[in-house]
């Protein structure tokens, strides 16, 4: 970099804080457009494809089809952002000595907020963030709205450089969840829980405790008789009988969180030519390839740790664009995958290749669908 803020902070420190803050913020604005860049939208066409049937892009009385994006994970761009951390801790340091007068400012830089050897890092790591490939820059996620996933949030994955672009099935589907439970409401709980309502009101203090003794009371019969059941099996039983009545468990339907969204496809391959065949072999590759990990170490044997297999982003196209009139979906992981080769019999054609192949994909969004992505056409 031709001028960092190291360089600024040396002749400035003595000078006009506030000056210096604004170019420092300017900086860090442009650092944080360029990695921004990086989640921006690209031509659908700028990706390479294997495609199923080979016209399925481009077949004007079709149109429709489905394209799978692998998202595998870059060391540049980890690096990046592993910097824009860093930057980001630089900045909020700074700022907590904005609002200084100017005798407390002239330790600004002696390690009072930031010492010499974090803005020496700062001109580091500006430079690897805009260090960061035009390719990259161009990467996107298929979200469109903030991620609550931990793993998609450190945003450190660019799209494989070849998508993959099949026909649409007969059918696709989609099913959102809600889990709800049945909570059971203790009697010292929903005793204790109604006195301090009634006390939060100004009822009467008299009627209050009479209501709460009445409610403990059916909690305290309630004990004994589980503890009879104990020592006598089905003593409660013979209780209830004779009074007639039973003493029912209180319970309430919970909210307990959103599900997630799962996905599954099925495709028959039967290829007409060479060329498709060829296509179709790599098709099963790619998603067998991006669905797997490999060892990273740890252990005597080097086998303990495993990376993470890579995500996919998933799009319903029409005529080259996505279609707005189905549902989004977030990034996912590739579940589950079945190819099965040939039908009633095997057959296959000269070389060996199958007849016909089938392939059974069942892929799990990393996002919780909230109102956000509803509203985003999720």
């Amino acid at each position: 970099m031709a001028s960092g803020i190291g360089e600024i902070a040396r002749v400035s420190v003595r000078g006009n804080l506030k000056q210096l803050v604004t170019t420092f913020r300017a900086q860090s604005e442009s650092v944080r457009d360029t990695l921004q860049n990086s989640s921006r939208t690209t031509n659908n066409y700028s990706t390479p494809s294997l495609s199923y049937p080979l016209n399925v892009e481009g077949d004007p009385q079709q149109g429709h089809y489905i394209s799978f994006y692998a998202r595998v994970q870059n060391k540049a761009k980890l690096k990046a952002f592993k910097a824009q951390n860093r930057i980001d801790k630089v900045e909020k340091l700074l700022g907590a000595g904005a609002g200084q007068d100017q005798k407390q400012l002239e330790g600004l830089f002696r390690g009072n907020y930031i010492s010499d050897q974090q803005l020496v890092g700062y001109n580091k790591d500006t430079d690897t963030v805009r260090a960061l490939p035009a390719n990259l820059r161009a990467s996107k996620s298929n979200s469109g709205v903030k991620s609550n996933s931990i793993q998609l949030k450190r945003n450190v994955t660019v799209r494989d450089a070849t998508a993959i672009s099949l026909y649409m099935p007969p059918s696709v589907q989609v099913s959102y969840e809600s889990k709800y439970g049945d909570q059971d409401i203790g009697f010292l709980a929903e005793g204790g829980f109604d006195a301090i309502k009634a006390f939060q009101r100004g009822d009467d203090a008299a009627a209050v405790t009479k209501n709460v003794l009445e409610t403990v009371d059916l909690g305290v019969k309630q004990a004994i008789l589980k503890s009879l059941d104990v020592a006598a099996p089905g003593a409660s039983t013979l209780f209830a009988i004779d009074r007639g009545k039973i003493i029912a468990p209180k319970m309430e339907l919970m909210f307990e969180g959103i599900g997630r969204r799962s996905f599954s496809f099925a495709f028959v391959f039967i290829p007409k030519s060479e060329q498709e065949a060829e296509v179709v072999k790599q098709i099963i590759y790619k998603f067998k390839h991006h669905m797997a990990a490999n060892f990273t170490g740890g252990g005597s044997s080097g086998q303990r740790e495993m990376g993470f297999p890579d995500m996919f982003d998933i799009e319903y196209m029409h005529i080259g664009k996505q279609n707005p009139n189905l549902n989004k979906i977030a990034t996912c992981a590739l579940t589950k995958m079945d190819v099965e080769y040939g039908g009633d019999r095997y057959v296959a054609y000269e070389g060996g290749v199958p007849q016909t192949t089938k392939l059974s994909l069942s892929f799990t969004e990393f996002d919780i669908i909230t109102k956000e992505h509803v509203e985003a056409g999720f």
